[in-house]
């Protein structure tokens, strides 16, 4: 059975580890949580942690004060080791060191520059947080260092008809990033890039469409 450790890196439960949970695991103040936070801005019920297609899928249960994953908003996501997780005032670390030392691993492989004395800071900057985590003044803006540099990979197990309707949303995209990088200027000797004001809305349009989409995605099924 998959199984999943957190620990806790700020808040009135800092320094407290739940370690190899088996999944799914909800977290939230109430009795009856696999994780009880005492944290009154979490909700009763704040948001779930289950596998699907051997990724560990993060899931915000229409909480009041939302879910971050490494500073940003989010109502759905996949969660990798090295994540950040914000709820109410508390600030959730996901995966053990091991988890995350060999995370490091594999992306080292991938960026050589990552690896050696570089790729351990990575680990040594997670742990220097969670020692001195008294000092956040606001969790919610904590990123991980781990933060992906490259985009992330196609889903797989995809239908054909799932393959087909995500293509048609990536070309979607692509063709309106495309018409605004193409009307794009730059002047001579200039730092800046220009685009004017009809492909610059057109830009705004595609992440308010993707803004919709994604809260779409991450409703809560019945």
């Amino acid at each position: 059975m998959r199984t999943v450790t957190l620990r806790v890196l700020h808040g009135a439960d800092r320094g407290r580890v739940f370690e190899r949970m088996p999944v799914p695991v909800t977290i939230g103040r109430e009795e009856g949580n696999s994780i009880q936070l005492n944290d009154e801005r979490i909700s009763r019920y704040h948001l779930k942690l289950q596998e699907d297609n051997d990724k560990i899928v993060l899931t915000d249960l229409e909480s009041t004060n939302g879910t971050r994953v490494n500073g940003e908003d989010i109502q759905v996501r996949i969660i990798r080791d090295g994540d950040m997780i914000t709820v109410g005032r508390s600030l959730l670390l996901f995966g053990s060191r091991s988890d995350i030392d060999r995370r490091i691993a594999e992306i080292a492989e991938r960026v050589p520059a990552l690896g050696g004395p570089g790729g351990r800071q990575l680990g040594d900057r997670i742990e220097k947080m969670a020692r001195q985590s008294d000092v956040i003044e606001d969790v919610g803006e904590v990123r991980s260092p781990l933060l992906p540099s490259a985009p992330p990979p196609v889903p797989d197990r995809l239908s054909p008809s799932q393959a087909a309707e995500l293509a048609e949303m990536l070309d979607y995209v692509q063709a309106v990033l495309r018409a605004a990088t193409e009307s794009a200027v730059m002047r001579p000797g200039g730092e800046t890039v220009e685009i004017d004001f009809i492909h610059w809305q057109s830009v705004l349009e595609l992440q308010a469409t993707l803004a919709a989409l994604l809260r779409r995605i991450g409703e809560p099924r019945e």
